[in-house]
């Protein structure tokens, strides 16, 4: 697999999962999990889908630093997204995965750098 098919594979895959979710809340009338089902839709399965286009359309480079940018964010949007179910969920404290889910939120932020940091290599 490369850094393409990952991001465009786990995108569709959160995407589901995600709508799923809203399914099920919508059912249930419990919205409580709104802010999981936002991250799942938009951080897991929009931005995913719109790394794999980058990579494709623009033909980025697949070496290191790209398979770096892609392990990063979506192990970091995994952990993110199962914290904020815990936390909307009623599992976990907010003292217990505040950490957590700081720690994530700049794993997402040093990806995206990363990204950037291909795009500007790239010959476009």
């Amino acid at each position: 697999m490369t850094p393409v098919r990952i991001h465009l594979t786990l995108g569709l895959v959160w995407l589901v999962a995600g709508m799923l979710l809203g399914e099920h809340m919508g059912r249930t009338g419990d919205h409580g999990q709104m802010p999981t089902h936002a991250h799942i839709m938009l951080l897991g399965g929009v931005l995913s889908i719109i790394w794999a286009m980058i990579y494709k359309v623009f033909g980025l480079t697949i070496g290191l630093l790209a398979w770096v940018q892609t392990l990063l964010y979506q192990i970091a949007a995994l952990v993110m997204i199962v914290a904020l179910y815990m936390l909307y969920g009623g599992m976990q404290s907010e003292a217990t995965v505040g950490p957590v889910l700081g720690v994530t939120a700049i794993a997402v932020m040093v990806s995206t750098a990363l990204m950037l940091v291909l795009s500007l290599r790239a010959r476009l």
